[in-house]
């Protein structure tokens, strides 16, 4: 019996040793692939706004790099010229106005979630911007409808780029409309769920949360909180998910709507004390999540208007369209005779991805190469 129990001993400590050594290697292996995948980080720049001037901090081959600038000292970042610019004079961001006269060529396009290279050689193609990626649209506006954020590993170059180029496009006359999808709002508010894993470690280096890259401290935290929710352009309303009945009312106002949904940017919904607010912000029936215009997501966000209503909708903003992304669909899509328009196609897939073009009464679906076709809806039976 003793040499049993001793054998017996000797072998569960063989055993416990192998299984520890083997607990080893596998720890030494995913910490070798993790630090090496964490050290090919890159990502930035980030201003950070402190009392004593801007911080920029940007990671470079997984390390935190950074460079201060006295207060109102313009940015100058030769590494990041060509997504801020030569040289970046920051200024106090003013929310833009929500109606515009119907410029003479309109570029719309939605959901890119960080696809930047993709979004780039799509604008290149369009003559949005020249070779050099500098705004080459002249008193054109470009309209993107929400959730250029997550997902993507290029979140913070594709808000860089619509972020100059808003400031290129006014200079020359034109405009871009960042209109706020529900994605901007979650990573603002907290909710990173859908953040590319590289954030938390690029959070983790710059010693924030993944929120606080966007956080109201930052560059483009604040540019990002003076941004509209819903914007109409001649007779075409451009807001993410879309406008319920329950929300385009007879009392519905653009700058109350857009005022209540910017003062409670980067708020967590639990600490939204106004019920109205936080049902806007963050409910589904709220311009940043309402799925009803799409039969498919009735049982959720229903009853599915009827085309009466979504006439009566269009009556209460002044509009004769709205164009929505957030709902995936396989090509751009008339809802409603036309008078709805979804155009969330996944960047992912950028040879399928199209985008509108609009010039007078015409409208091109236009792609990635640059070619267009003409948008006819088909007529469809009335949903009475």
């Amino acid at each position: 019996m003793m040499g049993m129990n001793t054998r017996t001993s000797t072998d569960r400590a063989g055993t416990a040793a192998r299984a520890g050594l083997l607990i080893w290697l596998v720890i030494g292996l995913v910490s070798s692939w993790t630090g090496a995948q964490g050290g090919a980080v890159d990502d930035g720049p980030y201003l950070f706004h402190t009392e004593r001037g801007v911080v920029a901090k940007w990671v470079r081959a997984g390390q935190v790099e950074t460079k201060r600038f006295e207060p109102g000292a313009p940015i100058e970042l030769p590494r990041f010229r060509a997504l801020i610019g030569a040289r970046l004079v920051l200024e106090r961001h003013e929310p833009d106005a929500p109606i515009h006269e119907l410029p003479a060529r309109l570029f719309v396009l939605s959901d890119v979630e960080g696809e930047y290279d993709h979004l780039l050689r799509f604008l290149t193609k369009n003559g949005i911007v020249d070779a050099d990626g500098r705004w080459a649209y002249g008193k054109g506006h470009l309209v993107t409808v929400g959730d250029m954020v997550d997902r993507g590993t290029k979140v913070t170059e594709t808000l860089w780029l619509l972020y100059r180029l808003s400031r290129e496009a006014r200079a020359a006359g034109g405009r871009v409309h960042f209109v706020l999808g529900n994605h901007e709002v979650m990573v603002m508010g907290g909710d990173v769920r859908y953040a590319a894993p590289k954030y938390e470690a690029v959070a983790r280096r710059l010693g924030v949360s993944i929120s606080g890259l966007l956080g109201g401290d930052t560059e483009l935290g604040r540019w990002l909180r003076a941004r509209n929710s819903v914007v109409r352009i001649g007779g075409y309303v451009f807001v993410h998910a879309g406008l319920s009945p329950a929300v385009a009312n007879e009392r519905f106002d653009y700058d109350a709507i857009n005022g209540a949904m910017r003062a409670v940017l980067g708020v967590p919904p639990d600490r939204i004390r106004d019920r109205a607010v936080r049902a806007l912000s963050w409910g589904r029936y709220g311009p940043l999540w309402y799925r009803g215009y799409f039969p498919r997501h009735a049982a959720d966000f229903g009853p599915t208007p009827t085309a009466d209503d979504v006439a009566r909708i269009l009556e209460h903003v002044g509009g004769t369209a709205i164009v929505v992304g957030h709902t995936k669909v396989g090509r751009v899509t008339p809802l409603f005779d036309g008078r709805v328009i979804a155009i969330d196609i996944p960047w992912t897939k950028p040879d399928r991805v199209r985008a509108l073009s609009i010039r007078g009464d015409r409208i091109d679906v236009v792609d990635i190469e640059g070619r267009r076709s003409p948008f006819e809806p088909a007529p469809q039976r009335r949903n009475r």
